[in-house]
């Protein structure tokens, strides 16, 4: 869409004066664009919202219209007093027109759309590229996912070092996160300090990866405000069309709710919004690992099991051995390469019973430090990964 905006526009300063070769340059991008560019063509001169075909009728008609005027009055007719006329006279969509410069209206409009402080779309501008992005999801049976941030302990920054800094940390964290996405992409400032992304055409499993990448990026900025490095992290939380929600307004609820679980579970950190109740997505995890009970004789030596699939809240294992539910196990999970096992404590949630003598045993971890969570994330986004390839 901003693609044929940008083309109309250079299309009308470039005929200034010269209808005609307007309406060439326009036929042409009509051609290449599609009926759409109907509708942007009357959105930029006239705001209306009109959908192709009616926009399509209504361009016709103010051509005729504007001969018709033309043969009237006995002089040319220019094309904008034809369709000021048209929407006033005819169609009667303008009730209390107002005449005003085009470059004036843009820079106006530009001052609606993005937010002044760091650059990014406002929050009006977002809701309305939603409903508009949620309904081509719909009807092109794609995948559309949000990514809501809201940078970590932000008003501490600004307490400790004045707004003027929390202004730079926020512009710089802003300016990261637009250099990370793509084209078809947009990052809008929905608050304060929230941030919110739109990805037309993504998935969970892209949209955590990025989600992931722009957390690191923002761990690693360290920020410099006359002579003090100020420290910041920020949280995620995604949800994803039509998986999560079938309407703008609970997608982007789904989406805050994940957020809020990513500040529960302990901040700098992306979660995925899931309807089970687990919360956390999962990923296959083969692996064998060792266990100890907690509590039980010193001298028992430890379990053996093999892992099933992993989340930054908890493990399912295969095992021969029966657990109570509720009791604490200690958890030694090995990690790829050479990197040290990590040593997790969990409780035991979820026992299923097959025939054959076997457990299927699910273990809740209880609380970890930010670095082990962090540790398992990065697990879970490189198994992910390795997945896409």
């Amino acid at each position: 869409m901003k693609r044929i905006r940008d083309a109309v526009l250079k299309a009308i300063y470039r005929s200034t004066g010269d209808d005609g070769n307007l309406i060439k340059e326009f036929d042409g991008i009509v051609k290449s664009s599609g009926k759409q560019a109907y509708s942007v063509f009357f959105n930029v001169l006239t705001h209306l919202e009109l959908k192709p075909e009616a926009a399509e009728s209504c361009w016709k008609e103010v051509v005729d219209h504007r001969d018709l005027m033309a043969g009237k009055l006995g002089r040319a007719v220019n094309l904008r007093t034809a369709i000021c006329d048209y929407f006033c006279s005819i169609d009667k969509a303008f009730k209390n027109p107002v005449v005003v410069e085009l470059h004036v209206f843009e820079d106006q409009l530009e001052s609606f759309r993005h937010d002044a402080l760091t650059g990014l779309y406002t929050r009006g501008t977002f809701e309305e590229t939603l409903k508009r992005e949620v309904s081509r999801a719909r009807r092109y049976e794609t995948q559309l996912t949000i990514i809501f941030f809201d940078l970590d302990d932000f008003k501490k920054v600004n307490d400790t070092y004045g707004h003027p800094a929390g202004d730079m940390v926020l512009k710089e964290v802003s300016k990261t996160v637009t250099n990370m996405i793509r084209a078809e992409d947009s990052a809008s400032r929905y608050g304060g300090e929230e941030i919110v992304l739109l990805l037309p055409n993504t998935g969970k499993v892209e949209a955590l990866i990025l989600g992931e990448r722009i957390r690191e990026k923002v761990e690693a900025l360290c920020p410099n405000y006359e002579g003090n490095v100020i420290q910041t992290t920020i949280s995620g939380g995604l949800a994803t069309y039509p998986i999560d929600a079938d309407t703008p307004e609970n997608l982007l609820k789904n989406a805050d709710s994940a957020l809020y679980r990513a500040k529960d579970f302990g901040k700098n950190n992306v979660t995925v919004y899931s309807h089970d109740k687990r919360r956390y997505l999962r990923v296959h995890f083969f692996s064998t690992i060792s266990i100890r009970q907690i509590g039980h004789d010193e001298h028992i030596h430890e379990l053996a099991a093999n892992t099933k699939n992993i989340s930054v809240a908890g493990l399912l294992f295969e095992s021969k051995t029966y657990m109570e539910i509720g009791s604490k196990v200690q958890l030694k999970i090995p990690m790829d390469g050479d990197e040290q096992p990590l040593y997790v404590i969990g409780t035991v949630v979820r026992i299923e019973v097959f025939d054959s003598g076997r457990y299927d045993i699910g273990v809740s971890f209880l609380e970890m430090d930010r670095n082990l969570k962090n540790e398992i994330s990065r697990y879970m986004i490189h198994q992910l990964e390795r997945v896409r390839e």
